[in-house]
């Protein structure tokens, strides 16, 4: 039982447990300073806070005042229509001069009330109150407040408003306690602090003091318990827990990972026992061997629609490929130039569409688990002037300075002589569709250590950057539209080629720029099958 879970006991010991030892060794000075640093900044916010909700609570009440009397001609104005139209508000018509309305904050009737003062008349004006909606003058956090009325020279506790997830009191008696032990807290940086309200005549009327309710005040030994309770908590569970990841998910994501291994290879024939799975597990087993049969029927298809393709899609075209080479021929011959033009096109077309089903069909017999390579000296001179040869219609049409770098007869290597000459195929025809009139191709090799590097590289459209992370899989022909990467199915066999070589292949490249394909090969391969 140990023995199945010791792995997972480490990696829980040092994600889980480890952190928690930790965390209980540290200096409880250190975290009563960080707690310290946060009760700082947050009273410091919270002060803010509360400063702009005084603020703009009177704001708020002016706007609302004169959205009221928007639509209302002051000479239409009069205290019944007033108090009607201001309903909520204590509305009064006194004699007093104001050239701007103005908001303050004052004493009535042992209250806090918020006034609006409005020009009426020459020598008078409307004075608007409203006893103050506390809760609205509370930040949003874990804060609360207390209202002291400051009233002939005498301070009076008015009410308080709590943190409405902190510090409720069941009852009046003990809210009462409350409001008389709030101000047994300094004013001080990190607990509390108190700011002063003042009336029209800048007179302190009253003071809000606000403090922090989420700072733990003395809680060290509540600490000390709670952090060994963790402790013991994380050491159990990282056991426990090892077990059940190691029965529920490890081992079948391990017998997965085996089966995929499998498919990989060929061996469509694999399954996955899915008996006496969790359900979940089972779904994933029985998907996976749905899987495996499927891609072993779409084997079978696949090689049976090779065969047939072979006979009835591709000597259709050669056959047509004749016929039109002998039409084009009959129409030169008589004189009829623009069908001679016409016929040549459509034996053009005809020679692409036949290039590409070829390309496809060989793709398609690909199979590099049943590949030999016929390893030989081979002279990369030669390949590479072999494919110039055979491109070389192509390379005039285009006019194209066609450069072979590389040293006659100084780089022999060890390779599948066929095989190689595929690559270089691929990789030039390749080049040669992407590149303009008067464009150069260049192929050149160099050795480092045990290994030769070979570059081909053009300038002609280049490669979009999200084509180059995907240019070698299967059946992807590129999204962008700069640059032709053919059928999709080439890329991907020349790295298939090079890597039963024990080499590598790379690309780099920049739009409108340059490309540039790099083939790194051993000098002595000695594999000679894969």
């Amino acid at each position: 039982m140990f023995k199945f879970a010791k792995y997972f006991f480490i990696v829980f010991f040092v994600t889980a447990v480890l952190p928690l030892i930790l965390m209980f060794a540290w200096n409880n000075t250190q975290m009563e300073k960080m707690h310290a640093r946060f009760a700082q900044n947050a009273i410091i916010t919270g002060e803010a806070r509360l400063k702009n909700a005084v603020k703009n609570y009177l704001t708020v009440q002016e706007g609302d005042i004169f959205n009221r009397l928007y639509f209302i001609q002051s000479d239409k104005y009069d205290e019944a229509n007033l108090k009607k139209l201001l309903k909520g508000y204590n509305v009064e018509i006194i004699q007093k001069t104001v050239k701007r309305p103005v908001s303050y904050y004052d004493v009535k009737d042992n209250d806090l009330y918020s006034f609006t003062l409005i020009p009426f008349e020459k020598t008078k004006a409307l004075k608007i109150s409203h006893n103050v909606n506390k809760d609205l003058l509370r930040p949003t956090g874990p804060y609360a407040i207390a209202v002291r009325l400051e009233k002939d020279n005498k301070s009076k506790y008015m009410f308080e408003i709590e943190d409405p997830l902190f510090l409720k009191p069941p009852n009046d008696s003990l809210k009462t306690k409350f409001v008389n032990k709030f101000f047994t807290y300094k004013d001080d940086s990190t607990g509390c602090r108190t700011i002063e309200i003042k009336n029209y005549n800048n007179e302190t009327i009253a003071n809000i003091s606000l403090i922090l309710t989420a700072r733990p005040f003395g809680a060290k030994a509540d600490s000390i318990i709670m952090s060994i309770f963790i402790l013991l908590v994380g050491i159990v569970s990282s056991f426990v827990i090892g077990f059940i990841i190691k029965r529920i998910f490890v081992l079948p994501v391990m017998a997965l990972s085996k089966a995929t291994r499998e498919i990989k290879k060929g061996n469509f024939s694999f399954r996955l026992d899915a008996d006496g799975k969790y359900e979940i597990i089972k779904n994933i087993y029985q998907s996976f061997n749905d899987m495996a049969d499927n891609l072993d029927t779409k084997e079978k298809l696949r090689e049976s629609f090779i065969s047939n393709l072979t006979h009835d899609l591709r000597t259709p075209l050669v056959a047509q490929e004749q016929s039109l080479e002998f039409i084009s021929a009959k129409f030169k011959e008589i004189g009829l130039n623009n069908e001679y033009e016409l016929a040549k096109s459509l034996a053009k077309n005809n020679e692409h569409l036949l290039k590409m089903v070829n390309l496809i069909l060989e793709t398609y017999k690909f199979d590099p688990s049943k590949l030999k390579l016929d390893i030989t000296k081979v002279d990369l001179y030669d390949i590479v002037e072999d494919c110039r040869e055979k491109l070389k219609p192509l390379i005039e049409e285009k006019n194209i300075n066609f450069i072979n770098d590389i040293y006659k007869g100084g780089l022999l290597i060890d390779a599948d002589l066929l095989q190689l000459t595929r690559v270089f195929m691929n990789l030039i025809s390749n080049s040669i569709d992407n590149t303009k009139q008067n464009d150069f191709i260049k192929i050149s090799a160099k050795f480092i250590d045990e290994y030769v590097l070979i570059t081909i590289e053009d300038n002609g459209n280049g490669i979009a950057k999200e084509d180059l992370k995907v240019i070698f899989e299967r059946y992807y022909s590129g999204k962008s539209l700069e640059r032709k990467l053919g059928s999709g199915f080439g890329l991907s066999v020349c790295q298939k080629i090079i890597e039963l070589h024990n080499g590598t292949i790379t690309v780099e490249s920049e739009l409108n720029k340059y490309t540039k394909f790099t083939i790194k090969l051993p000098l002595n391969n000695k594999k000679s099958e894969k």
